[in-house]
């Protein structure tokens, strides 16, 4: 009996069941957390990025009207040559009104070099750290107008035993009297010359000097006198500059010490020796200041006895007198076109750079004219205006009264000092009197005023003259520091808000600003809804 085979049924599966969507959300969500976190990373590694090329490429923007955060070229200079490591100490208190501004300098010359170190010391609030430092350095205190307590330096830089101080007056200068229209009181920034100073005095062998002729009825280094040269002198002690007197008569050379020679305002007549000594030094590699008042006597002008040899050097003062015609460049009240005058005209040398800079006229008052005789070996640094001349006869004007111009006088523009560099090329005599085969040319510079250095002149905001005796000084004694880094000045103008300012000001900041921020939720608070 055969046997059908059987067949096996189909096999049936199950349906498995519906996707819920729950492992579609998780793995959703799973995603947006490793979104997040790979975000977060991405943020840290850009922060990080940003903080590392920050830290190798430090930059600080000076946004400010007189950019008096921002260093000169000389002051970055120097920073960069530093080899020697320097500790700044700030004492000012954080109360005191430049103290801000002179932190935020400070911390340029930080971000500029690795060689300087600064430290915030309050001499009030940190008093134990003060006291250690004042014991180390010879530190005091001062007592200010309000009857507080006070370091009596500023600044202190040190480098090594060297050290260099500075005050609160060294730092900034405020004028009073000497102010716009808008009656505020003008502020000159010194800092960065005060802070640029210190590091080269702490870092420079010795400190350079000059030597101020004297013998002659020149103008001297003490008060007493209209024809002084105090301020001058403490003014250039804030730039590490000495002065000290030196006579002529008798000597057979400069001194090796004298860094530069000046001759301000000589009365008597120097003697062809004198003047020989003079030619010799500045062939020899020094440097001369001449600045020869227009000193009438018998109807004509004093000779200095100084004319040939600066005239071999390229410099040629004329036996004239300069009358400014310009109204606009007299002083107000004093129409007197001989002096005061004003001088905005400068030419293209390193003693004139800031004064292009700074765009502030320079005061001068009875002038005589000072010319290149060569325009190749020497530079004109100012002159007057186009309407001014140089008269040539002196003792006509005196007896009108009244210029009277012709043909024998020099047109204007006047020039009125002159910068040359002299070559090694006439009579340089050795301690033997023999000529120096190996003697090397010096720096000039002669003016044809000394009064634009009197007390008043540097110390007025409103004009450039200390920034031009500066500069001059700083050339001679190739001291580029004084040349390129101006005091930087601003308006000092007090806040005066009236009643209506005041209620304006509370309607902006209790009203409108939190409907501002009222608003703005809101806003935020619709948009999610939608």
């Amino acid at each position: 009996m055969s046997e059908t085979p059987k067949t096996r049924a189909p096999e049936t599966r199950e349906p498995s069941p519906p996707s819920t969507g729950t492992d579609s959300l998780e793995a959703q969500r799973s995603a947006a957390r490793l979104y997040t976190v790979m975000g977060v990373l991405l943020v840290c590694c850009i922060v990080l990025m940003a903080n590392y090329l920050a830290f190798r490429h430090y930059t600080r923007w000076d946004w400010t009207s007189e950019h008096r955060y921002t260093l000169s070229a000389r002051s970055q200079e120097v920073l960069r040559e530093l080899g020697t490591d320097l500790d700044v100490y700030l004492f000012l208190s954080d109360g005191e009104p430049n103290y801000t501004d002179v932190r935020e300098l400070l911390d340029r010359y930080r971000a500029e070099s690795s060689h300087v170190d600064v430290h915030f010391v309050d001499a009030v609030r940190q008093r134990t750290e003060y006291e250690a430092l004042a014991s180390r350095y010879g530190l005091g205190e001062a007592m200010f107008s309000d009857g507080s307590m006070g370091a009596d330096a500023a600044i202190l830089i040190a480098a090594g035993d060297r050290r260099w101080t500075i005050t609160r007056d060294d730092l900034v200068a405020v004028d009073f009297g000497m102010g716009d229209d808008s009656g505020g009181p003008r502020v000159d920034m010194r800092s960065e010359q005060a802070i640029t100073g210190g590091i080269l005095e702490v870092t420079m062998g010795r400190r350079t000097r000059i030597c101020l002729v004297e013998g002659h009825g020149e103008w001297t280094l003490e008060g007493g006198s209209d024809r002084n040269l105090s301020t001058f002198r403490d003014e250039m002690r804030r730039e590490n500059l000495e002065i000290e007197a030196f006579t002529t008569r008798g000597a057979r050379e400069v001194p090796d010490t004298c860094d530069a020679l000046y001759i301000v305002g000589p009365l008597q007549t120097f003697t062809r020796e004198e003047a020989n000594v003079v030619r010799d030094y500045v062939r020899g590699g020094g440097n001369l200041f001449v600045a020869a008042d227009a000193e009438i006597d018998r109807g004509d002008l004093r000779p200095t006895g100084l004319e040939d040899v600066l005239r071999d050097f390229g410099v040629r003062m004329d036996r004239a007198l300069v009358l400014e015609m310009d109204g606009g460049h007299l002083m107000p009240g004093q129409p007197d076109p001989a002096g005061p005058f004003l001088v905005t005209s400068y030419g293209d040398h390193p003693v004139t750079r800031s004064l292009h800079e700074l765009q502030r006229p320079s005061v001068f008052w009875v002038a005589r004219p000072v010319r290149p005789v060569d325009a190749e070996r020497a530079t004109t640094l100012f002159s007057t205006s186009d309407t001014s001349f140089a008269e040539t006869d002196i003792a006509g004007l005196i007896e009108n009264h009244e210029p009277n111009r012709d043909e024998d006088d020099l047109d204007g523009p006047v020039s009125l000092a002159v910068a040359t560099r002299v070559e090694p090329d006439g009579p340089a005599h050795d301690d033997a009197g023999e000529v120096d085969p190996n003697a090397r040319g010096g720096r000039v510079v002669v003016v044809g005023d000394a009064e634009f250095l009197r007390g008043e002149a540097l110390s007025a905001l409103e004009f450039s003259n200390l920034e031009l005796a500066s500069s001059i000084a700083g050339w001679l004694t190739a001291r580029e520091a004084l040349i390129s880094i101006p005091p930087r000045r601003g308006e000092g103008e007090p806040v005066q808000l009236t009643l209506d300012d005041a209620w304006n000001l509370m309607f902006r900041v209790v009203f409108l600003m939190p409907l501002a921020v009222i608003f703005l939720g809101v806003a935020v608070w619709w948009n999610r809804r939608q």
